[in-house]
This record gives structure tokens, C-alpha cells and sequence, in this order.
């Protein structure tokens, strides 16, 4: 799944909790299950990892580091750190740590396999209805 899907699914998940720890709890667990899906992964990491950057830091300049959304997206998006630094080369793939990363551990939890680009209007529907999750929930703090 693109870390980009992770984040806004780890995002959804945390707008449904009130506290910032079981928010980044529910985003880990959203990364698990999406990771379980057969998914596009982009080529070009550099490209996700600018997004990325520029959405948490965009999250953080308005405010939102304190919340759950914030600690929801940053718990979907932190076991593809590891990620990144596989595909840079600078840990190997029996070293990630996370399930469904790991080499070891995929036997009991199976990342889903790679799907080419066709693929990737699944993460768009799902990226998307999650950003309207996380902005049904705020709006329904603000208005209480």
C-alpha cells in the first residue's frame, strides 16, 4: 500500500479515539491490514517520502500535532520507515521488524502481493474515504 493510503487510513482510525495513544495503536493496526491487501507500491520513494513530509508538516504548522489524527496517521505510516530504509539498502529485509515486512514473520502474515499501477485507483477510494472519516469526525467535535 502506498504510505500515502497508510497515512490517511492511520488517520481515520485515529479520528474515531479520543486519546493520541490508542490513536497511534489504531494506526499501526490499520497498517497491518492494509499491508494484508494485494497493492500498487510507487517505484520512486522519494516522491511518497516529499508527500509525506509535506503533509505532516503541514498537520503540524496548522496545529494538529497534539491530536488524534495526527498520532492515528503518524502510527500508519511509521512501520514503512523501515521500508524505506530496505530499499535504500541500508537494513535487509530479514532486519524489518514489522509484520508482514519481515521476511521471517511473512509466513504467518503475508504482506499482499505487488499489483501494477492499474491497481491503484483502489488506495485512491480508499485514501479518499478516509479523508472524509477524518472530516465527518471533526466536524462532528466542532458542532458538539
Amino acid at each position: 500500500m502506498t504510505v500515502l493510503a497508510h497515512m490517511a487510513v492511520g488517520a481515520a482510525a485515529g479520528s474515531l479515539v479520543g486519546g493520541r495513544g490508542a490513536a497511534f495503536g489504531l494506526g499501526l493496526a490499520s497498517h497491518v491490514v492494509l499491508d494484508l491487501i494485494p497493492h500498487y507500491e510507487f517505484t520512486k520513494i522519494w516522491l511518497e517520502a516529499c508527500a509525506i513530509a509535506l503533509l505532516f508538516g503541514a498537520m503540524l504548522a496548522l496545529g494538529l500535532g497534539a491530536t488524534p489524527v495526527f498520532w492515528g496517521a503518524l502510527g500508519g505510516v511509521l512501520p514503512d520507515v523501515e521500508n524505506f530504509l530496505w530499499r535504500m539498502g541500508l537494513i535487509r529485509g530479514r532486519d524489518k521488524c514489522f509484520p508482514g515486512h519481515n521476511e521471517r514473520l511473512s509466513r504467518w502474515l503475508p504482506h499482499g502481493r505487488s499489483l501494477g499501477v492499474r491497481h491503484a485507483w483502489w488506495q485512491v477510494a480508499i485514501a479518499a474515504a478516509a479523508v472524509l472519516v477524518v472530516l465527518w469526525g471533526t466536524s462532528r467535535i466542532r458542532s458538539a
